[in-house]
């Protein structure tokens, strides 16, 4: 019988967000026939931010910072006991200090993950990951619009990445019904509903939303924006609704689900003025939910303007309530966006991804 190779996977934390989402369904997917998997973090769970419960944790470290010199050693130690073939890494934090580890024990393989474009990583950053890049075998990617920025910022050459698209991140678990959450809302089941889940942060565009809402809900009175997540915006975007006065129809409602929210759109609206991979858009389409969204990053090669969506300039108000309010005026059309957008993130699945990782761990493995 084959040996399997073994692999240490890792994450800062299990904290409730896009990467750590994409972990657990990787590890959930990955064949534990051919591969011995240990799953590590670095820090302790937050409490009600976690989905630490989905995956299983073999050895949490529990430093108190990023500096946390016991903690490091405590990692470097293990990582050489565990004798893997292969090292992944994920975050920056994971990036950091367990590749540190994986190469000082000398391990085979070592692949790291950058999930987003980040262009306000500090100087420091930028250097460390040039400097570790040099002892690692492949930098995987969600987008070639983060490959080719991140090359770019980090002095990297172009083949050291991969790009491996992750598909819709959807499970099966029960939720409550539209009609339970708008009851709770407060919101009558005939109204129009504008969806949109991520950070509140200024890449996301939240505050053109809001903006926008007022000249919507002239034509629409009876439309509600959902605004779904969490960050540092939310405190400005709770005064921006105030002062427009709309704070009944536009509701920032902080961590939510974001599978179950999603199933309430008529219509859901991503405004980012700067992305990569529209992992939101790409779960909407999986419900064959109609799209308005901006020409950034990855969005056209989802949102096909006409086709499976609308599309508009980034930042551009006038355009985004123009192509809202003709998405919401037209039930023949919403159907007709959520049909084609279904088909065309059906071409993703985690099977394909899982196939691809399976092909580069091998060929890796086998070169060493």
């Amino acid at each position: 019988m084959e040996r399997k190779i073994k692999v240490l996977f890792s994450v800062p934390r299990f904290s409730v967000g896009g990467a750590e989402k994409f972990l657990v369904h990787h590890l959930a997917h990955i064949d534990r026939n051919a591969y011995e998997v240990t799953m590590v973090t670095i820090f302790d769970e937050q409490q009600g931010a976690s989905c630490a419960d989905q995956a299983r944790i073999d050895r949490c470290f529990h430093a108190r910072s990023i500096g946390d010199i016991s903690a490091f050693f405590k990692m470097l130690a293990f990582v050489r006991r565990g004798h893997f073939d292969v090292v992944v890494t994920h975050l920056f934090t994971g990036n950091l200090l367990v590749r540190i580890a994986a190469i000082l024990a000398r391990v085979p393989v070592i692949i790291s993950y950058e999930h987003n474009i980040y262009p306000n990583k500090r100087w420091w950053q930028i250097f460390v990951d040039k400097i570790l890049s040099l002892w690692t075998d492949r930098i995987i990617v969600d987008s070639d619009a983060a490959r080719r920025f991140t090359a770019q910022q980090e002095f990297i050459p172009l083949d050291k990445f991969l790009t491996i698209v992750i598909p819709p991140l959807l499970d099966k678990r029960q939720r409550r019904t539209r009609e339970q959450v708008l009851s709770e809302l407060r919101i009558q089941p005939d109204s129009l509903i504008v969806v949109t889940v991520s950070r509140l942060v200024v890449d996301k565009g939240h505050k053109y939303l809001v903006e926008a809402a007022p000249q919507v809900l002239e034509k629409h009175p009876n439309a509600y924006f959902l605004i779904g997540g969490w960050g540092p915006l939310k405190e400005e975007l709770e005064a921006q609704v105030k002062r427009l006065g709309i704070s009944e129809h536009v509701r920032i409602l902080g961590r939510v689900d974001g599978q179950e929210f999603m199933s309430l759109a008529d219509l859901y609206v991503d405004p980012s003025i700067s992305t990569d991979l529209p992992i939101g858009i790409m779960e909407a389409m999986t419900m064959s939910k109609a799209i308005v969204a901006t020409i950034v990053g990855e969005i056209p090669n989802f949102v096909q303007n006409e086709k499976t969506g609308l599309v508009v300039p980034p930042g551009d108000m006038h355009a985004l309530v123009a192509a809202i309010d003709r998405v919401l005026g037209d039930e023949s059309l919403r159907k007709q966006y959520g049909e084609a957008g279904k088909r065309k993130v059906g071409e993703y699945s985690m099977e394909n991804y899982t196939r691809t990782f399976d092909e580069l761990i091998h060929a890796l493995v086998e070169n060493k």
